[in-house]
């Protein structure tokens, strides 16, 4: 028997004893009134002289007790009438209803309309006598007692979800609502049930897709975020949030030039402004001092549905390597430039200084005076001195292709001093050499070789010279087994122990400003690890620093 004939016979069954109630006591009602006009009650009770019997009014009140019969049997029937178009409307929407409809009580399943035998996957016998919370996933149990007795108290309005496991062991989500009913003359429960598994799956795929999306947003090492028209933060990713010191959450709402910028409007250079006045994407490349970086910010604009645009997404690369490249190409270019220029004029330098060479030696061979063979012999000597400094200026300046071979570490070193030989000697600087006689050799380019052990030099007497006006410069080569050691050691100033760390970066030096580009350490330790050794830096403040260089042995 299905259950919406069951709920019928069971309301019919109601309507019928409050018909049969009804006419019963009309029935009592006219007997005692029958009884009251025909027997005299009083006269046999206290004694008193009989009263004749009053037919005319017991008519009268049985007319009226008809009246009222028939008229309540009327409405008794127009009410059933009624009751049984609700009850047919009721069963109509129930059966065809997408929702499904069970009345709990003492905890059981009493009624379940077809929908909801179909989300179970049970049939109605098997529904019926069920405990409720048997269907419902051990772990949503609780909540779900807590959210039905809430709203069956009128504490809470809004549907409540949870997991439900069915007959096939298959879970799904579920979404209802419950109301307190009257039974069969007894408190039970009404529930709207409502598979919301595929509404769930999608919110899931949602929150993936979202999450992925925050997980990628948040990844990207440039700095991203999206501003509106009034400059304001809507969304920001992590790497913007660190640069400027704070979390992301802290920055939505805040205009972008009070956090990046610091400055009360935009920057005359801000490409926001500029995408909002032309409706395409700007870039532009500036320093920013806030952050001490170049940056490259490129902006691109957000239409509405309307076509005005509502905000932009703005994308800040840090552009100061790329910067320092630029700037190190243009120095290398001029260094270029002025090898070239450098060997053009070492060229025109080695004519006239072979003639002075020549024509002195022709007139010492000659008949002359002690006294101006003496001077002859300083011109000639000198001249050759110039010549030989013009030579290595030509071969320093000369393009070589890159060539390693057998080379020995103490006859680089030799030619770098010899040099530097005039600059030391006019600057105040002695020079102290320790070369090992048994060094062996190593395998090099000599010409890289040497522009490392100039550069180190250099530095060397550049602070000594800076410190007291020149100073001593110690050098010394050593075997230590499995390298080759060339260490360089001054008593300049030293290094602070801040600036070692950074000492052969591109583009760090602890000169004046205009007197050190940053380059030729960095260089060196390029051209050293190329090698497979290694350069080192010790130092302390006001005790000179020392530079060891290591070439492992062939």
């Amino acid at each position: 028997m299905g259950w919406a004939m069951k709920l019928e016979i069971r309301q019919r069954s109601v309507a019928n004893r409050i018909t049969i109630i009804c006419i019963e006591s009309l029935v009592l009602v006219a007997l005692l009134i029958v009884a009251n006009h025909v027997i005299d009650i009083p006269s046999m009770i206290f004694g008193t002289a009989p009263v004749p019997a009053n037919w005319v009014g017991v008519s009268i009140d049985l007319f009226f007790i008809l009246a009222v019969g028939v008229f309540t049997v009327y409405w008794i029937s127009r009410l059933d009438i009624g009751r049984r178009q609700a009850e047919e409307l009721y069963h109509t929407l129930a059966n065809s209803s997408t929702v499904g409809v069970y009345i709990v009580q003492d905890g059981k399943f009493r009624l379940v309309n077809p929908q909801f035998q179909k989300y179970m996957d049970y049939t109605e016998e098997e529904l019926l006598g069920k405990d409720s919370l048997s269907i419902v996933h051990n772990g949503d149990r609780e909540m779900v007692k807590r959210s039905a007795i809430a709203m069956l108290k009128r504490n809470r309005l809004d549907p409540y979800e949870f997991r439900v496991t069915l007959k096939s062991g298959k879970m799904i989500w579920a979404m209802e609502t419950v109301t307190s009913i009257n039974y069969g003359g007894k408190r039970a429960v009404l529930g709207n049930f409502m598979d919301i598994t595929e509404r769930k799956q999608a919110e899931e795929k949602l929150r993936q897709a979202a999450e992925e999306w925050r997980t990628t947003f948040d990844s990207i090492t440039e700095q991203i975020s999206i501003v509106d028209r009034d400059f304001r933060f809507t969304r920001v990713n992590k790497t913007l949030a660190a640069a400027v010191k704070m979390k992301p959450g802290e920055l939505i709402g805040k205009r972008c030039y009070e956090v990046v910028h610091r400055t009360e409007a935009p920057v005359p250079a801000c490409p926001h402004s500029r995408s909002l006045e032309l409706k395409q994407p700007v870039t532009r490349e500036f320093f920013e001092p806030n952050l001490g970086i170049y940056q490259e910010v490129s902006t691109s604009p957000i239409f509405g549905d309307s076509g005005e645009i509502v905000a932009s997404v703005h994308v800040a690369r840090d552009v100061s390597e790329r910067r320092k490249m630029q700037q190190q190409l243009v120095i290398a270019d001029r260094l270029a430039s002025i090898g070239e220029l450098a060997a053009g004029i070492a060229h025109e330098l080695n004519n006239p200084l072979t003639s002075v060479i020549g024509f002195s030696q022709l007139v010492l061979n000659g008949e002359v005076t002690d006294e101006v063979k003496k001077d002859l012999e300083v011109v000639c000597h000198e001249a050759q001195r110039a010549a030989h400094v013009v030579k290595n200026l030509l071969a320093f300046a000369r393009k070589h292709v890159p060539v390693k071979k057998l080379v020995n570490i103490n006859e680089i070193i030799e030619k770098v001093l010899d040099i530097r030989t005039y600059e030391q000697r006019v600057s105040n600087i002695k020079v102290a050499t320790h070369l090992a006689s048994d060094l062996p050799e190593v395998m090099a380019d000599y010409f890289q070789l040497q522009q490392v052990f100039i550069n180190i030099v250099i530095n060397a007497e550049y602070f000594m010279i800076e410190e007291h006006k020149g100073g001593f410069l110690t050098v010394a080569t050593e075997n230590t087994g499995n390298t080759v050691r060339a260490s360089f050691t001054d008593d300049g100033p030293g290094i602070a122990e801040e600036a070692l760390e950074h000492l052969f970066d591109p583009f760090f030096t602890t000169k004046e400003v205009g007197k050190g580009t940053g380059l030729g350490l960095s260089i060196c330790h390029g051209i050293i690890t190329e090698h497979g050794g290694r350069i080192i830096a010790e130092s302390k403040p006001g005790k000179g620093a020392t530079f060891v260089v290591e070439l492992p042995i062939v």
